[in-house]
């Protein structure tokens, strides 16, 4: 079985459950389980959330998973990462920039500077922050990070592709029989 996906996976969250991902995801992970055969697994841009947890070899030993240069690998995005785990840290950011602590300082001062030009500044610089710190967690969780720590077996070129899958079917379809036969 050969899986070339670009998935953003799903979750516990309350759309996850009423568009049935998770219902879905979890039909996904008993299919890994229960496949008799080699699996490859092939992360084509990214690779996130509940996908990253059914896609592993820890539910199926002929699962290989793979990711072409490039790709994102993570059990959460950085956007989501920036916007749901680190709102706090965001903040922070925010508040700490230069341009926001002056327009604090207007609102007090300035008659001619509203709240809404506070707002609409503190608006701009949030959301430039959440981004770049969504930038920096996508960086760090790169399929580098996630072949380090085990999570997918290689990194390949898109070049490579074809003869990549080829010289793995034949691997794993040889470790399957030499599997099916001794046990």
């Amino acid at each position: 079985l050969i899986i070339l996906a670009n998935l953003s996976g799903f979750d516990g969250s309350p759309e996850s459950l009423r568009k049935l991902q998770l219902e879905f995801g979890a039909e996904i992970g008993r299919a890994i389980v229960n496949f008799k055969g080699p699996i490859i697994f092939v992360a084509v841009a990214r690779y996130h959330g509940g996908a990253y947890v059914v896609f592993s070899r820890t539910l199926n030993p002929f699962l290989k998973a793979v990711a072409l240069e490039g790709a994102y690998a993570s059990v959460i995005g950085g956007a989501p990462a920036a916007a749901v785990i680190f709102p706090r840290k965001v903040l922070k950011e925010t508040y700490s920039d230069s341009s926001i602590i002056k327009a604090q300082n207007s609102l007090k001062d300035d008659p001619n500077f509203s709240r809404k030009d506070f707002d609409d500044l503190f608006q701009k610089i949030h959301t430039e922050k959440q981004t770049a710190l969504a930038q920096r967690f996508d960086q760090i969780h790169s399929v580098e990070r996630a072949k380090k720590v085990g999570s997918i077996n290689d990194i390949i070129s898109p070049k490579k592709l074809r003869p990549y899958l080829i010289k793995a079917i034949e691997e794993g379809m040889s470790r399957y029989i030499d599997f099916e036969m001794n046990a």
